[in-house]
């Protein structure tokens, strides 16, 4: 494992594989069937040490398979919000000649043929991070991660920084993901800040995604033009809801929607902020995609920075079937459970 932290960390080499490991639990750790393993480490004197429990083999539900519906109700402890679209179903098929194939498409079975497509979703987020009913104190960063230039601060070639730019209007915000430079967004208020200063806000972590695969005079962009971009940046309108306008199907007018009201150019600063972000699959059918094709995962999550002074999670109780009585927690001497660091994490 290799943890660049702008200077050299392999794992194995430097600081020990594993050293940072603890023994895990039935029911606080993982539930369901488990097989445990022990674990012999050399410790700082040249001896064998035993950490029992240390790795498992289990089997975890990754959620649907081929279902259409999946009724979510509840938050993450950590703050965090996320946004999961499933996708399955049916491929659309067409028909071949004998001995025929096509070029924008995957033979699937002899005679048929699935195309290949993609499909956009869009995501609307009033944010109003921290602020009061009828108050509008907020703005919007890019964050992108950049190497610094060879010179006296990266003498050794490996230093990197993550670099903001204030998004002020919104015509500045039509921006793209950029995994190379792990771009995020991060809205924040302008007039509230934390133990350290920082303006709090949260951040918007995009997922996989994809642009469309189309000319600029495709027809179906003169009605999608807000698929031009991953992220649309508006101050809120009443009335503003759609971002293909109100009556897409059908509609001759162009561009209407996010597309003509970026064009007021309107400033995003101390604003009342209005997240678009767009994202996508493009799907190259598999033979394994029929007859009924699994699950992709695609989405975003939307993370606090800097909004709570340390993590929510600290305080969460431990999970029903956790043992709190085990070699990781200490009595006190009025007779009540002090846990330790070790029994503190596993409570995490």
């Amino acid at each position: 494992m290799v943890v660049p932290y702008g200077k050299n960390a392999f794992d194995a080499g430097e600081d020990g594989l594993g050293n940072n490991v603890h023994s895990l639990k039935r029911g606080c750790d993982y539930l369901g069937y488990i097989r445990y393993f022990d674990a012999n480490f050399t410790n700082f004197t040249g001896g064998v040490e035993t950490i029992e429990n240390c790795v498992c083999l289990h089997e975890e539900d990754h959620g649907m398979l081929c279902k259409h519906q999946d009724w979510r109700t509840a938050l993450s402890e950590d703050g965090k919000i996320e946004a999961e679209v499933k996708l399955t179903g049916i491929l659309s098929l067409g028909a071949l000649q004998p001995g025929e194939s096509r070029k924008y498409g995957t033979t699937i079975t002899p005679g048929l043929y699935a195309p290949v497509h993609q499909h956009f979703f869009v995501a609307r987020m009033n944010m109003t991070v921290d602020c009061k009913p009828g108050e509008a104190h907020n703005q919007i960063v890019e964050v992108n991660v950049k190497v610094e230039e060879p010179g006296k601060k990266n003498v050794h070639h490996n230093a990197f920084y993550a670099e903001e730019t204030l998004l002020r209007s919104e015509l500045q915000a039509m921006r793209d993901c950029d995994p190379l430079s792990a771009r995020h967004w991060i809205v924040r208020n302008t007039r509230t800040s934390n133990r350290t200063g920082q303006l709090t806000g949260y951040k918007l972590v995009p997922g996989p995604n994809c642009l469309p695969l189309a000319g600029p005079e495709a027809k179906f962009l003169r009605r999608a033009a807000f698929l031009k971009h991953n992220l649309w940046v508006t101050q809120y309108a009443p009335g503003e809801d759609f971002p293909g306008g109100e009556f897409p199907n059908q509609n001759p007018r162009v561009g209407e929607g996010l597309a003509s009201w970026v064009k007021e150019d309107r400033s995003l600063e101390e604003s009342d902020i209005v997240l678009w972000y767009v994202f996508g699959i493009t799907h190259v059918p598999r033979l394994e995609d029929w007859p009924v094709m699994p699950v992709e995962h695609i989405g975003f999550m939307l993370q606090p920075h800097g909004f709570f002074n340390c993590s929510p999670a600290v305080d969460v109780p431990p999970p029903q079937g956790c043992d709190s009585e085990s070699k990781d927690s200490d009595v006190s001497e009025n007779g009540v459970e002090k846990p330790t660091a070790t029994g503190l994490m596993a409570k995490l």
